[in-house]
């Protein structure tokens, strides 16, 4: 046989492989790019699933500490005012802890509020402490407490929830 006649019969077999290579690759490359769509679909749910739990959890911590929530909640007869504070702080302090890698899922400017919110209800805690003496009854700076948390307190808590409504809304789940 000769050269011509080899080429002739081999080329309709060897166009026949090379469309079917540049076919498989391509069939390849629409299966993996399906994949990783779906993976990216699935990482998406799991992320604004944790992502909602951290806001709700978030929006649980401020609703707690706020100064009439936390006192009312927090309050024993056998306290006095000393003790009340340094129960109030430890709390405060405890219930952030247990909530602080929440702010991964949080955006940094309402994370920043919520830290926010806590220095405030501390410092509300301190400053009204210091305008009791230490031993009198815990009923009395609890209620020194309420009645001075509509100052800056209640308004970094309510700032601090506002935003993580904001948050909520953003993701079109509202």
């Amino acid at each position: 046989m000769e050269t011509t006649q080899i080429v002739w019969i081999l080329s309709p077999t060897l166009v026949i492989a090379i469309f079917t290579l540049v076919l498989v690759k391509w069939f390849l490359d629409q299966e993996s790019r399906r994949r990783k769509q779906e993976f990216l679909m699935r990482s998406g749910e799991t992320v604004l699933k944790h992502r909602l739990q951290a806001f709700e959890r978030l929006a649980l911590y401020l609703q707690r500490i706020s100064p009439e929530t936390l006192v009312l909640r927090e309050q024993r007869k056998e306290m006095n005012a000393f003790q009340l504070q340094n129960h109030l702080l430890k709390t405060l302090r405890s219930e952030f802890n247990h909530n602080m890698a929440m702010q991964i899922y949080m955006p940094a400017d309402t994370w920043e509020l919520i830290k926010k919110a806590r220095e405030e209800v501390a410092r509300l805690i301190n400053t009204t402490a210091a305008q009791v003496p230490p031993t009198v009854p815990s009923f009395e700076l609890g209620r020194r407490i309420i009645e001075n948390s509509g100052e800056s307190a209640n308004h970094a808590v309510k700032q601090a929830l506002e935003s993580l409504q904001k948050n909520v809304e953003e993701l079109g789940l509202h």
